[in-house]
């Protein structure tokens, strides 16, 4: 390896490093309980799934979802798929030196792009990608295809946004989640930003919808186990054939 080829690996690391700090950063300022979501993550699986079980983690973006799954259950093993590349490069870099790192295996692709030898997981996790995709059979196609790579009774935990579009109540939780971000020190022209970037990528479905969609795709009615402001978490687990 050249001294050039070093100095490139450690601009390279140190750009990951920042760029996923920054990320955290804000997202921790955005979502309140971010963190408690991927600890209760843990903890909603850990009586469902085996001291050595395989974990599928669809969207699994800049890494903390891994570092906390990993560090709640020492035994897990993860398989884990983002169609962003250089979110999944971060999440790489973050996760390096870790023991975690050496039980995933990240792909930087769809999760119904999977290579066919990654099926039979023992449990699935999908937090905050769902309300990306549009209900026009998107949101139903990831669904289905995490649901294919379970074994029979695995369980899922899905964090979505979700609410009815227009609603008063949606326009309630909404005004209170802006005045909760400013009130976190976030600059108003980014606060009113991200508002339009809500209301501009984000499909949002009522529960009910979310309810019908999972059945749909072959799971159980979810339970739900955290709400704050429009983003809900919830458990629900692959039928029995």
């Amino acid at each position: 390896m050249t001294a050039d080829t070093r100095t490139s690996d450690r601009d390279r690391d140190t750009f990951h490093a920042n760029r996923a700090k920054r990320y955290d950063d804000t997202i921790r300022r955005v979502i309140p309980g971010y963190d408690a979501l991927h600890s209760m993550t843990g903890v909603m699986l850990k009586d469902a799934v085996p001291a050595d079980g395989r974990v599928l983690v669809v969207g699994a973006g800049t890494g903390a979802e891994l570092l906390a799954l990993g560090q709640a259950a020492p035994g897990w093993s993860f398989t884990a798929c983002d169609p962003a590349a250089g979110m999944l490069a971060i999440a790489e870099d973050r996760i390096k030196g870790h023991p975690v790192a050496e039980r995933c295996g990240l792909h930087p692709c769809l999760c119904a792009d999977l290579p066919a030898e990654e099926t039979a997981f023992d449990a699935a996790t999908c937090l905050l990608v769902m309300h990306f995709l549009p209900d026009d059979g998107t949101k139903l196609t990831l669904l289905k295809s995490i649901a294919e790579r379970l074994k029979p009774g695995a369980p899922l935990i899905l964090a979505d946004m979700h609410e009815t579009p227009g609603s008063p109540r949606h326009q309630l939780i909404m005004d209170a989640w802006m005045h909760w971000q400013l009130g976190n020190g976030i600059d108003p022209v980014e606060v009113e930003k991200g508002r339009r970037h809500v209301e501009r990528d984000v499909h949002f479905v009522p529960l009910s919808r979310l309810t019908a969609l999972l059945d749909e795709a072959g799971f159980t009615a979810p339970e739900h186990f955290f709400q704050a402001f429009l983003f809900g978490g919830f458990i629900a687990w692959r039928k029995e054939d």
